[in-house]
């Protein structure tokens, strides 16, 4: 029936998928398989079929030998196991199985070992088929096909006495996953021990425990996994993990089988003392000698290590193992049962030396990743400070070298505009003097005066100059506003006032504020109480007041999209600046706007490193990552950001006062 579905739908697929060459190989041996029991009605249309088959499998492989060749093979000793071609098929099967294993086809080695067994087995071969079965279910084990694991110990549970019966271990802790799976298998010791299970490890479990530590990578998971995996696999009730911190010892795991049989694991670090709930003579002696250590009663040969926690809680069962990798100390590993004697036996110590060696590659992996981790993390912090530098440099310079051009000629105006003044009113002077000399009647000079219009240029000229005065303090004042912007402290801080930041910030973005076309001017409510200076760069406050303000503008832009001008002007938006002193120690900004908000993963994320909400080419996601850095790291103050979807969004900072 599945035969008859897969192949239903072989003309829905794209041509050159793998899925036709999974199709057509698995299709040729259930073909087979019902030839051999007989099932088929028209055994020539059948056998044309596989025919067929394999003359376009072969072709797959001619192209493909790492990945058909193998399937072919295998499809071929079928066939010649059905003719009786006894010869040709052991060849077949063997090379079709060494061809899977070369190119990781598991699954397929499996197979391969299973059918050339059932072909021994026909043979009356019965120790040739056992040693290809007990291959066959390694490989299945190793796959993780628990279900056919499962039917392979049904039917054939002569063929895999060793397995079946938990044969003893004989471990090399040195051993690969794979290599552990072939010495389990291919043993033919029995263990007749009244303990059994205890004294020896099934494959599945041992297999199960290995790959956990193998894919684990993050360090305190780890750090976990190891401490239940021997705990479960070791017989103990307690066990610990101890590894190096800036090479202090520390406690890093423990795990204790509690009453009713569940687990409690503790990661929490704590140095390792005389205090600790472990014996740190005996883990102290382990760290120097390196070797692993069993102590029965709390009785052993080695002087000095049974005092302190051995001597007064007296565990009956007691092991520590060290744990290396490459020569390398990595963790300490302590078990122990306090009620039970000679819970760990010789066959014991080899499973959970395989385990500590597992555990050593897998805690000098995970420790390398978290390295890794840190490094990036430094990278990307050196990132930020490179790009917060360059960003503040190039505007920096820029408003500095404009504020410069604007001091020149505002200079010159300035200096000329009192003895401006003091020429008008001498001009004014002289012509009064002049009018008295001359005749009142004369017509002409009466003319010129009402044409000049002289009584309003005397009262509107003073006038005038004193916009023009107004008019350059008020340059003056703005050149100052972007010389504060673009400070360049860099090496130390310096006394602030953040009111002046704030406002010179809102200078150089007041042309975004104002009205346009599209949406009425955006109001600034600035609720400003006394602050006393502090101590701070002033360039990377002013760079954090620009991030914020300026993400407040494209919020309330982007929100103003699908609204008329005059339902804006009835509820305007709105950017409100809050300052206050908190306490002696710290003052706060609150910078609030009145805009859609934002949802609840992008408030979680918008400190995040290269996060977001913009289109490509608008932004780059660093903005607020940067102001969160110079706020924690370079000030070390706080930034939280509150906001609620529909009506807005408001930045809180806390900075010390002192720095």
């Amino acid at each position: 029936m599945y035969l008859f579905y897969a192949n239903s739908l072989v003309p829905f697929n794209t041509s050159g998928f793998i899925h036709l060459a999974i199709v057509n190989f698995y299709e040729s041996l259930t073909l087979i398989a019902l030839l051999r029991q007989g099932e088929v009605s028209d055994r020539e249309a059948v056998e044309k079929q596989i025919a067929s088959n394999q003359e376009q499998l072969k072709e797959w492989a001619t192209q493909g030998p790492m990945n058909f060749q193998h399937k072919f093979d295998l499809v071929e000793a079928e066939r010649m196991r059905l003719e009786g071609c006894r010869d040709r098929a052991i060849e077949s099967y063997d090379r079709a199985i060494a061809g899977a294993k070369t190119n990781r086809y598991i699954q397929e080695e499996a197979l391969g070992n299973e059918l050339a067994a059932q072909f021994y087995l026909e043979w009356a071969k019965e120790a040739i088929a056992a040693e290809y079965m007990q291959h066959a279910y390694s490989c299945y084990a190793y796959w993780g096909a628990k279900a056919k694991t499962d039917r392979l110990e049904r039917d054939y549970p002569e063929l895999l006495q060793p397995v079946l019966q938990r044969a003893k271990l004989e471990l090399n802790p040195s051993n690969s996953l794979e290599g552990l799976t072939h010495t389990l298998l291919s043993t033919t010791h029995t263990h007749n021990s009244s303990t059994g299970l205890s004294d020896s490890l099934d494959l599945a479990s041992l297999l199960k425990a290995a790959q956990t530590l193998s894919r684990t990578i993050e360090l305190d998971q780890l750090l976990c996994e190891i401490s239940q995996i021997i705990l479960t696999n070791a017989g103990a009730q307690k066990v610990a993990l101890l590894i190096p911190q800036e090479e202090i010892w520390h406690l890093r795991a423990m795990a204790e089988l509690t009453d009713e049989g569940t687990v409690e694991t503790d990661t929490r670090s704590q140095p390792l003392t005389v205090e600790s709930p472990v014996p740190s003579y005996l883990i102290h002696y382990v760290k120097n000698t390196q070797k692993v250590v069993a102590i029965d009663e709390a009785k052993t040969d080695i002087s000095g290590i049974v005092r302190g926690y051995l001597l007064e809680r007296q565990p009956q069962s007691v092991l520590c193992v060290p744990l290396l990798n490459q020569g390398k100390l990595i963790a300490i590993l302590y078990l122990e049962h306090p009620i039970a004697k000679g819970v760990f036996t010789p066959d014991r110590q080899q499973v959970v030396k395989f385990l500590c060696t597992q555990a050593a590659i897998a805690l000098q992996n995970a420790q390398l990743y978290r390295q890794a981790q840190e490094a990036l993390t430094r990278l990307q912090q050196a990132q930020l400070q490179i790009v917060q530098s360059e960003k503040m440099s190039a505007l920096g310079n820029l408003v500095a070298g404009v504020a410069h051009e604007i001091n020149n000629p505002t200079g010159f105006l300035q200096g000329n505009i009192k003895p401006a003044q003091e020429y008008v009113s001498d001009l004014m002077a002289a012509i009064d003097y002049l009018l008295q000399k001359v005749p009142a009647n004369d017509p002409e000079i009466a003319e010129k005066l009402e044409e000049f219009d002289l009584e309003f240029i005397r009262e509107d000229l003073p006038k005038l100059l004193e916009s023009m005065h107004l008019g350059i303090d008020r340059i003056r004042s703005i050149s100052k506003s972007l010389r504060t912007f673009s400070r360049q402290d860099r090496e130390q801080k310096i006394k602030f006032n953040l009111h002046e930041g704030i406002e010179s910030t809102l200078l150089i973005l007041k042309h975004r504020t104002k009205a346009n076309k599209m949406r009425p001017a955006i109001d600034i409510v600035k609720e400003y109480r006394d602050l006393p200076e502090i101590q701070c760069f002033a360039g990377q406050i002013n760079q954090v007041f620009m991030n914020i303000l300026a993400n407040a503008i494209d919020a309330l832009e982007e929100g103003c999209q699908g609204k008329d001008y005059a339902e804006l002007k009835a509820n305007p938006n709105r950017i409100t600046i809050r300052t206050y002193q908190v306490d002696r120690d710290r003052v706060q900004i609150e910078i609030e706007d009145n805009g859609s908000g934002m949802k609840p993963e992008t408030q979680r994320r918008v400190f995040d490193h290269s996060f977001t909400t913009k289109e490509v080419g608008k932004g780059t996601g660093l903005g607020m990552a940067i102001a969160h850095q110079i706020i924690t790291e370079q000030h070390g103050g706080t930034i939280c950001c509150d906001s609620t979807l529909g009506r807005g969004t408001v930045f809180t900072i806390t900075l010390p006062i002192e720095g």
